[in-house]
């Protein structure tokens, strides 16, 4: 699939996928600029963007970066200072915290560069809240697979099928889970559900994307190194802007390309910095170089108006369609020294560089009548199109000099530049220039068509030209690619040929060989060798150097497979990236191998290899390529788009080194021992010492070393060199042969029975013994009791032992019994054995055996236990062990528990119960049974016993009182009677009346009844109640006759109750009528007037009752 990006926002996730085959093509459009040096053609770059966002997600959730990378990133993209950012942290993952209720995110990436997501819930979290809504695809399909398609222009995108787990108990649980997909929002579903007391993880994976870390593709196009081995690798490519709308777009390939810059440790195996160089249009880096503190200089081709361009540099504005760039960078990458365009108003094509504290040289070619010249230089007039070498201070402020180079109306082109110690500078390159300039007395004046090579030398202040030759055949194109000094200052030149260059004696020489190596000496009037060292027409050199051995290092791609082969890499392979290393005349190959892949190709930049013959190089590929066990990345993560592959080999194989490490042999002896080496090495006065024990390295010449263990140690010395290959370190190795210092023991506490014998055994492996009885022997035999002692020596150094041998006595195990008693009991056990003072006991409940002689034993829980006692003897016959047992009877301390807050019901009883089997009773009653039948209240106790220990308890007894109730009453109707009860506090009550209050009004005569529930105690009280009407005489009566209101009659005159007491009064007081038994029948025949009376009777409402009386006929 192809490669893209993906970028986290705080609403969603936004993926930008580019065209492959569009990448390629404008890769390859790039390429052609490098060679040609003309502006690239424009390529339609196709592109796809997908928005897919967090529905219903919380809005203060909240991204954070988690496990931060030790690399960073640096951006210098643009001309606005305010722009640029350094030291940017890198992540190896995003957790989005709450995003949904109970549930966050979590974003990482895989090692093959998919793209991985988790949805973390937590328990009481909602996984139905989730929901990531898709637009701008071009379809979303569910596939039968349940893995989710995502259709879009220029690719299709797999989600795979979600997985979700939970850890129960550490263990990773599957939990069924699959999508569901609603008008293009994707949802998770569980058919089985989940345990939601535990966390959910909910773990898809999308294929194919990698993090915008990234820019995509990268094509590799530069290397460098520094001091310290530092590798450089510089390429140029597609950049990944921000998608602003979803779905497809197009992009130019012209419209931004930008330089990406990696900084790898010695080993590759640690990313320390990345940067991100150029501006809005294309920017391709040519050359990487480094001054002695590791700052980096970058030499780019831009046709970008807005390059980074620093304060007060030499220019801050592009000046034709393409122009150079020169950067230099601090030494962590993260900020500009200087930054610089340089050119006129037609094209400028930069090629190389060199470096030094001060600044930096670059060569390449123009057309531009107006490229910056500097009053004093060698040229300041161009001609046609020629080669120009300026030279810039180290803030890339001062145009310090500047000289065209070339005939008056040919063409140059440079591939080429070197500095010598003394400044002055090397410039190579190509000529169809008859006139080109060549010195007085030079190797070869004369041009030869169709074109031909050069070599010059520059005046360090660019004012005049010192030495200038053409080179090559006379009847083909010839080119030098490459030039370097050796120390005596000789320039040393390689390049191709097409024709018939003559190689001289003894150097290397093959037939059809296009590659060759020409020495020359500092004015360029002599040839010292000429080689031809490899039969192909297919190599191009990408690398060349001559070390500080004068050794020369050569290698490039090679399409042949059949280059000479010589202390190959390992795995080498027989075609692909070829590299060899030749001695200083060419005449001996030192070392050639392939490295084992064909990588896609090799921009027409510049690689490297330092003074000690070790290769920088970077590819441009999109295939599997070999990488070492601790690189940085050990695959590509441009999803199948070109990718750039940093190498670096140490081609100094089979080279001679004038270093001869040498140790003198070492003695043995007994550890712990000092060592004292004797060195004895040649052509070395520093050295590395690992003396293979353990202890820290040692840089001494001589050094002593204490050796504190037995053992055979192989000591390691290294004599170390320059550096150069002609002084690499050497290697050699002493043996030292520690022994142990012998050891002997004789056993102790030995017995001898009476009349017996035993054997003392010193044998130790490798040494000789001396007894005190004058044996010479490894053991002796012992008949009688006293000291023996033995000494034993290995030649080295000896030890000593001695002991002493008792007569032996019989031993006799006893152990007094035992009484039981109650958990927990310590016990202490009297031991009466004879003949033994050494013991085993095994108390049998699981606790560790005991060796004491008289032990005090802790029996937590009750049971029988059967106690063995070993007391040891001294293995003789007559001094053996014995064993006794003893039984601990460990009981159960009783308990006993009585009833609390119990209540005694008038008139009845209750049980307490004591029952605990095994045990015996004491009532404070005086019973001694298992229960007691209680009829009072009051305090019980009871003790029970098991024969060894007892338990008490006791509990109180309270009676419940009978409750009381209002008496039988009697009342008038008229008014009410009210009947009580009293009880305990909480009784309940139900009365006849199915009232349940204590009191009730009682409205009609009769029996009354209550049921009193006190706790567990029941109780019916009953209250008869008599209503008596009240009495209403009459105030007037008509007794004549008619039957009506004839007699004295009170209203309820029916209800009067027998007894009753009338006495009637005239006027005057005098009485008129008295009865006891009144009967309603006083009235008639009586006179008209006022009458007074009285009624008395006790069972009226109003006892005593009085008024008067109208009689009227």
């Amino acid at each position: 699939m192809p490669g893209g990006s993906v970028f986290l926002t705080a609403t969603g996730l936004v993926y930008d996928w580019r065209s492959t085959a569009d990448l390629l093509r404008a890769h390859d459009a790039a390429e052609a600029t490098t060679r040609t040096h003309q502006p690239a053609a424009d390529v339609a770059v196709r592109g796809h963007a997908v928005f897919v966002d967090f529905v219903g997600a919380s809005a203060a959730a909240k991204s954070v970066g988690q496990q931060q990378l030790p690399a960073y990133h640096n951006y210098f993209i643009g001309n606005d200072p305010s722009r640029w950012a350094s030291h940017v942290s890198l992540f190896e993952e995003v957790r989005y915290a709450g995003l949904y209720p109970g549930t966050d995110l979590r974003v990482y990436g895989t090692e093959n560069g998919s793209l991985k997501y988790d949805f973390i819930v937590q328990p009481g979290g909602q996984p139905a809240a989730i929901a990531l809504r898709y637009r701008g695809t071009d379809g979303l399909q569910l596939q039968p697979d349940g893995t989710l398609l995502v259709h879009t222009s220029v690719t299709d995108v797999v989600e795979q099928r979600p997985y979700a787990y939970q850890l129960v108990h550490g263990q990773r649980r599957a939990v069924p889970c699959q999508y569901r997909l609603t008008d293009n929002t994707l949802r998770y579903d569980f058919p089985q559900g989940y345990d939601h007391q535990q966390p959910l993880i909910i773990d898809p994976v999308v294929v194919a994307c990698t993090f915008s870390g990234s820019t995509g593709e990268v094509w590799g196009a530069a290397t460098g190194y520094d001091n310290a081995g530092n590798i450089y690798t510089a390429g140029f490519g597609q950049s990944s802007g921000y998608p602003v709308t979803p779905g497809a777009y197009q992009v130019s390939s012209r419209g931004s390309t930008e330089v990406a810059i990696s900084k790898l440790n010695p080993t590759g195996s640690q990313l320390m910095y990345a940067t991100y160089l150029g501006g809005s249009s294309s920017d391709e880096v040519r050359a990487l170089r480094t001054n002695s503190a590791g700052e980096l200089y970058v030499l780019t081709s831009t046709n970008s108006t807005n390059f980074p361009s620093t304060a007060g540099c030499y220019d801050a504005s592009a000046n034709g369609s393409v122009d150079l760039a020169l950067t230099h960078f601090n030494a962590t990458g993260t900020a500009l020294v200087g930054s610089t365009y340089l050119g006129g108003s037609s094209q400028d094509a930069p090629v190389e560089l060199a470096v030094t504290n001060a600044g930096a040289v670059v060569v390449g070619t123009t057309s531009s009548t107006n490229f910056p010249t500097t009053a004093g230089a060698y040229d300041r007039t161009l001609g046609g199109t020629d080669l120009f070498v300026a030279r810039l201070n180290a803030s890339m402020t001062t145009l310090q000099w500047s000289t065209f180079l070339g005939g008056a109306q040919g063409i140059e082109t440079s591939t080429a530049v070197q500095l010598e110690p003394t400044g002055n500078v090397l410039v190579t390159g190509t000529t169809n220039a008859s006139d080109f300039p060549v010195t007085s007395g030079a190797l070869r004046t004369t041009y030869a068509t169709p074109g031909d090579a050069f070599v010059a030398r520059l005046q360090a202040d660019g004012g005049a030209l010192l030495a200038s030759t053409f080179f090559g055949s006379l009847n083909a194109t010839d080119v030098i690619t490459h030039v370097d000094t050796d120390a005596a200052g000789n320039i040393i030149v390689c390049g191709n040929t097409s024709g018939t260059l003559a190689t001289t004696p003894g150097a290397l020489t093959t037939p059809s060989g296009r590659i060759f190596i020409a020495g020359l000496n500092s004015t360029l009037t002599k040839q010292q060798f000429l080689a031809r060292p490899l039969n192909t027409s297919f190599l191009t050199v990408q690398s060349f150097r001559v070390d500080g051995c004068g050794n020369i290092h050569l290698a490039g791609l090679d399409s042949n497979s059949a280059l000479p082969i010589v202390n190959p890499l390992p795995n080498s392979g027989l075609s692909g990236f070829y590299t060899t290393t030749l001695n200083a005349t060419c005449s001996t190959r030192l070392f050639g191998s392939y490295f084992g892949f064909s990588p896609q190709h090799v921009h027409s930049n510049s690689h490297r290899i330092d003074e000690q013959g070790r290769l920088y190089q970077s590819f441009c590929t999109n295939s599997p390529s070999p990488t070492t066990a601790t690189a940085y990345s050990r695959v590509s993560r441009t999803g199948g788009g070109l990718d750039v592959l940093a190498l670096k080999i140490d081609q100094n194989t089979g080279a001679g080194t004038s270093v001869q490490a040498a140790v003198a042999a070492v003695d043995s002896a007994c550890a712990p021992v000092q060592v004292a080496f004797v060195n004895q090495t040649a052509g070395s006065t520093r050295f590395r010492w690992n003396f293979a024990d353990g202890s820290a390295q040692d840089t001494s010449a001589a050094p002593v070393h204490l050796f504190q263990t037995p053992g055979t140690y192989r000591v390691r010395m290294v004599a170390l060199g320059t550096g150069l290959a002609c002084s690499r370190n050497d290697t050699t190795y002493v043996t030292v042969r520690v022994k142990a210092k012998p050891t002997v023991t004789l056993p102790r506490d030995l017995t001898l029975c009476p009349g017996s014998s035993l054997t003392l055994n010193a044998s130790t492996p490798g040494t000789t013994y001396r007894w005190n009885t004058g044996a010479t022997t490894a053991s002796i035999v012992v008949r009688q009791p006293g000291k023996y002692s033995v000494v034993v020596d290995n030649g080295r150094c000896s030890a000593r032992d001695s002991t002493t041998i008792r007569l032996g006595n019989l031993v006799q195990a006893a152990v007094a019994a035992v009484d039981s008693a109650c958990a927990p009991v310590q016990v202490a056990f009297v031991n009466r054995t004879a003949g033994s003072t050494r013991f085993r006991w095994n108390f049998a409940d699981g606790s560790a055996q005991d060796t004491s002689a008289a032990p005090v034993h802790l029996f937590q829980t009750p049971g029988t236990y059967r106690v063995r006692m070993v007391a040891l003897g001294t293995g003789l016959a007559c001094s053996r062990n014995d064993t006794t047992y003893v039984t601990v009877r460990v009981k159960a301390k009783p308990t006993v528990t009585l009833p609390r807050d119990l209540t005694l019901c008038p008139g009845s009883s209750l049980t307490l119960n004591a029952s605990t089997p095994g045990t015996t009773y004491r009532w404070n009653t005086g019973a001694t049974t298992a229960s007691i039948v209680v009829r009072q209240p009051g305090k019980y106790s009871v003790v029970v016993d098991n024969g060894r220990c007892s338990a008490r308890d006791s509990t109180t007894i309270r009676l419940v009182a009978s409750p009381t109730i209002t008496p039988d009453t009697i009342g008038c109707i008229a008014g009410s009677v009210v009947l009580t009860t009293k009880a305990e506090p909480g009784s309940t009550y139900l009365w006849s009346t199915q009232a349940t209050t204590p009191s009730i009004v009682a409205t009609t005569s009769g029996r009354y009844t209550v049921r009193i529930t006190q706790g567990t105690c029941v109780e019916e009280k009953a209250v008869t109640v008599t209503l008596l009407r009240p009495v209403l005489p009459p105030n007037i009566i008509t007794p004549n006759g008619d039957g009506l209101n004839d007699v004295f009659k009170p209203s309820n005159a029916a209800l009067i109750e027998p007894g009753t007491r009338l006495r009637i009064f005239n006027r005057w007081g005098r009485q008129v009528y008295t009865t006891d038994d009144y009967r309603n029948d006083w009235g008639p025949g009586q006179p008209d007037g006022t009458y007074y009376y009285t009624l008395e009777n006790q069972r009226f409402c109003t006892p005593y009752v009085k008024g008067w009386l109208e009689v009227v006929k």
